[in-house]
């Protein structure tokens, strides 16, 4: 009993120390909610004022680009020191005081109206309609103000509703020292807090100095520096590409990449393609500011050039082929020669070792770099396609058997489709070398269902329009996108032309033939250079580049420095022929230079005297200007033939038939041969 009344006594403590846990538990949060209340509401507004007044700013300052070299070390793209403005925009400062410094800096510095100016200059053809309708509003707030109603002064649209209502009659009141004050004023109002901006790069001397006279005015906001900016010492050449402020369009993706608004970068082609190696690692200023300004030193954090490209090109080729083109153009000017495009290519490796194009000025009657044709024009190059369709052909079980070259009729009383020349018995090889339009047009027809009927002096031909020929019209275009042609080549630039392609022509099941002789779709010198290599280097598409190695910046200037990363080659595909196919059309391209009938038989000849190699290849004429008489004279070729070192593509668009392509293209060859000495043997 008396165990019972203590087991009892000791149960009714338990409830009671709860009670007591419970009660601490309640005081400790009513103690810790009383104390979020005092920071919140008592304390609130001071705590988020000294927020405010204190904070970091980290700002970049670009880093010296990297050099661009060719594949012998030679210097192509270097760096220059030049005198420029900086501003560096301090945060209370609004667009009115950003309009005043414009208008003090336009009094001691040169703004040009050309439209060309070297890269960091000023010019008014940089002021764009957007900067216009921008200027005038900071210079006329009163107006700007007073195109708005009450209730739209207070829209978050406001700004926009006030561009939108600027015409063009207000635009025209802008003088042209507005508009020289507006280029400066455009450079202020994209600048970030704090961070060093490029106004203005290549000072003259007087403009140095008259700028340095008056930077108290400026207090703080201008200084004088020195910028580095891109030198040619070899002559600009298009695939190195520009350097210029951030297109307005893309701000956005670099900001996200952490570039600053006003930075310089790569536009085109190699310095675009290669932005993030040349562009290096930036310089890093963080910055405490009290009330949005700075206090005491940033922090800075060293940044480091960018690395070095090594191209494969090589400018000693690049410059002596431009010279051959020059003479030749200038030798059959008179026959309507007026421009060439040459790419010269490994095609064991893709290496691009020279692109070259020149085109007669109609404006000047002077010739003119137009090297970027290479890649951005394209060209029918006539039966320089045929090696293409005849493995085509192979692929599509479509190569005829020996027959005698006779016009093809697909009417009695129609226009004959017919080779340049009646050949007794022909085969692939001798297609080739006779540049037999009949063979080809055999092959596509036998591919669409043709049926072809001998009638002694010209065959006749029943066509089928139907499935089968539009799979043999595709199935056509498929085989010459495998050599790269009317595609993508993979090169290492951001953009290239692949060409147009025709629709189909159901209407015309005939132009089949045309198309198999390369006279309806078109290509680029570049697709051209990367076709001829397939073959020549026994069915394998590599990818034509322009990328070496990247190298680390060396010490000294003069020397190339240790290897980053070195490019391999790419095989985008390998065509569907046998080692016997793909022969048989070195065997063509062989008699098409060595052979008795070979249609570049005249470099036989040249290569017969003094020369110690041989060179393989095909041309093509291709009738682009009946009227007048003008083809597109092209030629593809490698040499040495039996082990191709070299390849090269070239096309003379719309001249007469004067044979300037194979002129050009000897030269082209002895030039290389000069340079790689033993290389073509």
């Amino acid at each position: 009993m008396e165990e019972k009344k203590k087991r009892k006594k000791k149960k009714n403590h338990i409830p009671f120390r709860l009670n007591i846990l419970f009660l601490i538990i309640f005081l400790a949060f009513s103690a810790l909610i009383l104390r979020l209340g005092v920071v919140q509401i008592v304390h609130g507004e001071d705590y988020e004022r000294k927020l405010e007044a204190t904070n970091k700013v980290v700002t970049k300052v670009e880093s010296v680009r990297g050099l661009i070299r060719d594949r012998n070390g030679t210097l192509l793209v270097g760096n220059k020191a030049e005198q420029a403005i900086v501003f560096t925009r301090k945060p209370d400062q609004d667009t009115q005081d950003l309009l005043d410094i414009a208008k003090k800096l336009s009094q001691y510095i040169t703004v040009s109206t050309n439209k060309k100016v070297p890269d960091g200059a000023l010019s008014t053809e940089q002021v764009t309609e957007r900067d216009k309708k921008d200027f005038w509003l900071a210079l006329h707030p009163d107006k700007a103000k007073a195109m708005l109603s009450a209730k739209e002064q207070n829209s978050k649209k406001a700004y926009n509703l006030m561009l939108d209502r600027i015409t063009d009659r207000d635009l025209a009141t802008l003088t042209t020292a507005d508009l020289k004050v507006a280029a400066i004023w455009r450079k202020l109002v994209t600048a970030s807090n704090l961070t060093p901006t490029y106004v203005k790069i290549g000072l003259t001397d007087k403009e140095l100095a008259t700028v340095g006279e008056h930077l108290k005015e400026f207090e703080g906001s201008i200084d004088t520096a020195v910028a580095a900016t891109r030198s040619y010492p070899e002559g600009e050449m298009f695939f190195l590409g520009n350097v210029k402020e951030i297109p307005r369009h893309e701000v956005n993706n670099y900001l996200a990449e952490g570039y600053n608004r006003n930075d310089i970068v790569g536009t085109s082609n190699l310095e675009q393609q290669y932005e993030n190696i040349l562009r290096g690692v930036p310089t890093t200023y963080t910055f405490m500011t009290k009330n949005g300004k700075p206090v005491g030193n940033p922090i800075k954090e060293e940044g480091r050039r960018g690395d070095d490209l090594v191209l494969t090109i090589d400018s000693r080729l690049q410059k002596a082929v431009g010279t051959v083109i020059e003479k030749n153009l200038r030798k059959f000017h008179s026959t309507h020669a007026n421009s060439a495009y040459a790419v010269i290519i490994d095609p064991n490796t893709g290496e691009i070792l020279a692109m070259v194009g020149r085109a007669f000025d109609p404006s000047t009657g002077k010739i003119v770099d137009d090297s970027s044709g290479t890649v951005l024009k394209a060209f029918q190059i006539g039966s320089s396609i045929k090696g293409a369709t005849i493995l085509t052909g192979y692929q599509n079980h479509a190569i005829p058997g020996l027959f005698d070259d006779k016009p093809i009729k697909f009417s009695k009383d129609g226009k004959p489709f017919k080779s340049l020349e009646a050949i007794p018995t022909v085969g692939p090889a001798e297609a080739l070398e006779y540049s037999s339009n009949v063979y080809m047009g055999r092959v596509v027809g036998n591919m669409a269902g043709f049926r072809f009927y001998d009638h002694g002096s010209y065959y006749s031909v029943q066509v089928f329009n139907g499935p089968r020929f539009v799979h043999a019209f595709n199935a056509l275009r498929e085989g010459y996108s495998q050599f790269g042609l009317g595609v993508s080549t993979g090169i290492d630039l951001p953009f290239e032309s692949i060409g147009y392609e025709g629709p189909l022509p159901l209407d015309s099941p005939g132009i089949i033939m045309q198309f198999a002789i390369g006279q309806y779709d078109t290509y680029t010198p570049l697709q051209m250079a990367q076709y001829v290599s397939t073959i020549a280097n026994g069915g394998k598409r590599l990818a034509p580049h322009l990328l070496k190695t990247v190298n680390e910046p060396s010490g000294d200037p003069a020397q190339v420095g240790p290897v980053k990363y070195r490019y391999e080659p790419k095989i985008l595909n390998t065509i569907a022929n046998t080692k016997e196919q793909i022969d048989m059309v070195h065997k063509g391209f062989y008699l098409v230079t060595q052979g008795s009938h070979g249609t570049a038989r005249m470099l036989g000849a040249l290569n017969a005297h003094n020369r110690s190699y041989k060179i393989a290849g095909k041309t093509g004429t291709a009738q682009v200007n009946t009227d007048r008489g003008l083809d597109n004279l092209a030629f593809i070729g490698y040499a040495p033939y039996d082990n191709p070192k070299v390849a090269v593509a070239l096309i003379v668009p719309e001249t007469h038939d004067n044979h300037a392509n194979l002129y050009i293209a000897q030269d082209i060859f002895d030039v290389y041969n000069k340079l790689y000495p033993g290389q073509l043997k």
